[in-house]
């Protein structure tokens, strides 16, 4: 189990709605995440490398910077924030267990198709969608239909929308 700070439990009123404060650390922590990887990627050196390297990692190589460096940073950035999702996972779930994350891959999946390969911005715009279409599809389904698995399907019917009408996702790039 996963002992939870008080002030977790509590609740916060926001325009007339009442907000778990638990809820509220993720999304707060979520923006921050964003903003402080995007600022990485866009301001700082390193971000640049990981950018050039993404694109063509061989002309990257060739100018003698170590690109495998660069990428071992961002496997790292990756692990940390994998942890950060894994405590403030453990305060939704009330406790921490190996195979608590395996439910949500294929929705990882999803978003990222859905926002486009290689589109940090997109995937979060994705998740955004995916996870506010899924969770109102399954509120109404189960309160008017009486069924409550219409949001999983409503989201992978999104993502063949999605590759039909733009095959290389939401902000994604085509390529050709």
């Amino acid at each position: 189990s996963y002992p939870a700070p008080a002030w977790t439990q509590g609740v916060t009123q926001i325009a007339g709605a009442n907000v778990p404060n638990s809820r509220l650390l993720a999304i707060v922590a979520a923006a921050a995440v964003f903003l402080l990887l995007s600022a990485f990627l866009r301001f700082t050196r390193w971000g640049l490398i990981v950018r050039a390297g993404v694109e063509n990692r061989s002309m990257v190589a060739a100018l003698g910077i170590d690109v495998q460096r660069a990428f071992t940073l961002v496997f790292a950035l990756g692990g940390v924030a994998a942890a950060l999702a894994g405590a403030l996972g453990a305060l939704y779930f009330g406790n921490i267990d190996p195979q608590r994350g395996t439910t949500t891959l294929i929705f990882a999946f999803i978003v990222v198709v859905i926002g486009g390969l290689g589109s940090f911005s997109g995937s979060v715009l994705a998740a955004v969608v995916v996870g506010l279409l899924q969770q109102f599809i399954n509120y109404y389904a189960s309160v008017y239909l009486g069924f409550s698995a219409a949001g999983d399907l409503s989201v992978v019917l999104l993502l063949a929308v999605v590759l039909l009408w733009r095959p290389q996702g939401l902000l994604g790039r085509s390529v050709g």
